[in-house]
């Protein structure tokens, strides 16, 4: 019985271990240029005063709200949204402390950043530019992107119940993975 038992925990183990591994794969920053990202700048400073942040390179992320194609490249404009251990930002809107304009000298396809897309990059801040946004003069800082990363829609879908969802008592036995419940 002890081997089943090792097996089944080894299982358990590699189960609980693949979402963890996953997201240590999917940090944007390499280690090697950590020590280079200015972390401690918060989004609030830098749209204050992004004058006073030229040069630095910072880590941000959010929602694409609007991408163009440019002469010399693609305008990104993003709601900042905070970042989680992996970079990736979070999906709660209310939390945004504004918009930044990101500019790749790369030509990105419109197509390719729709609005909602979830993205993070490491860029380098370069000012900030004012333009009309509804009725109003919108100042918004201004990054140049180094490193782009698009997240896949499926990292912010929550699973649903499980197959043994929901708990039945009357099912009278026990479930190998633990726990009383129906077998489906």
């Amino acid at each position: 019985m002890k081997p089943l038992l090792g097996r089944v925990g080894l299982l358990a183990g590699l189960v609980f271990l693949l979402p963890h591994l996953h997201g240590c794969a999917s940090q944007l920053v390499p280690a090697e240029m950590e020590s280079g990202i200015a972390r401690d700048l918060s989004f609030e400073s830098l749209k204050a005063k992004p004058e006073n942040y030229k040069g630095r390179l910072v880590v941000l992320g959010g929602k694409v709200l609007n991408a163009k194609g440019l002469k010399e490249g693609t305008q990104i404009e993003v709601l900042q949204l905070p970042l989680d251990r992996s970079d990736g930002p979070v999906t709660t809107l209310t939390e945004s402390k504004g918009r930044f304009l990101a500019y790749s000298t790369e030509f990105l396809d419109p197509a390719t950043l729709p609005a909602g897309t979830l993205v993070s990059m490491i860029a380098e801040v370069i000012g900030s530019k004012t333009q009309p946004l509804d009725e109003v003069e919108y100042t918004y800082p201004t990054v140049k992107i180094s490193t782009l990363k698009v997240w896949a829609e499926e990292r912010y879908i929550r699973p649903g119940p499980g197959p043994y969802y929901p708990y039945y008592p009357y099912f009278p036995y026990y479930h190998p993975f633990g726990g009383w419940g129906p077998w489906y």
